[in-house]
């Protein structure tokens, strides 16, 4: 995919990017930092820039980790529970 030039807004500063992100969701996702940053700066109660982005990227990376742990415990069930499927198949195949 071709990289593409767009400009996103963050705390209210314009960054001009190169991506290979459609410039759409490149938006989108600037769109969800500020909602995060908004919340995060609520809970903080800090006007300082440098410190409600450190703040944030700490929310966004723990956000990220807690869904990677929930979709890596769905996924070990799911395969458990194929497993088990697959035994009760065979056993009642060997009948």
């Amino acid at each position: 995919m071709a990289r593409e030039k767009t400009t996103i807004r963050i705390l209210d500063r314009n960054f001009d990017i190169e991506t290979e992100i459609d410039p759409l969701h490149a938006n989108y996702l600037a769109n969800y930092i500020n909602k995060k940053a908004e919340e995060v700066g609520k809970e903080q109660n800090t006007v300082d820039t440098m410190n409600l982005l450190y703040y944030t990227l700490m929310a966004l990376a723990e956000e990220i980790f807690t869904l990677k742990e929930k979709k890596d415990n769905i996924e070990n069930d799911f395969n458990k529970k194929i497993d088990e499927l697959i035994l009760q198949i065979d056993s009642s195949l060997q009948v």
